[in-house]
């Protein structure tokens, strides 16, 4: 009789162990806990820096004059400093040197 009250006992534990997993295991899936943000960015979005550079167009001669033409560009890099993209800014600088006669 204590053999078969024993087997019982751990018949029902066994059973009451798997239903609490079972429970658990289905709200995990249904019930957010509380205190969650969502995320803002996307997965796999990097924080990138930015910098406006000067980039060289070419050159031309006018008259006694050399123009050397650059436009700005917002440069986007990431962590390790690589060029992600760039974005012309719509600026343009002009450096003149004066070559004589």
């Amino acid at each position: 009789m204590a053999k078969n009250h024993w087997i019982q006992a751990l018949l029902v534990t066994a059973i009451a162990i798997n239903l609490m997993l079972v429970g658990i295991l289905i709200v995990r899936h249904q019930v957010e806990p509380a205190g969650v943000i969502p995320a803002s960015a996307k997965p796999g979005q990097t924080a990138l820096r930015s910098e406006i550079q000067l980039q060289y167009q070419g050159t031309t001669q006018e008259r006694n004059w050399e123009v050397e033409h650059y436009r700005k560009v917002e440069v986007f890099l990431d962590k390790k400093g690589r060029v992600v993209k760039t974005k012309p800014t719509g600026e343009e600088k002009h450096v003149r040197y004066w070559k004589g006669t």
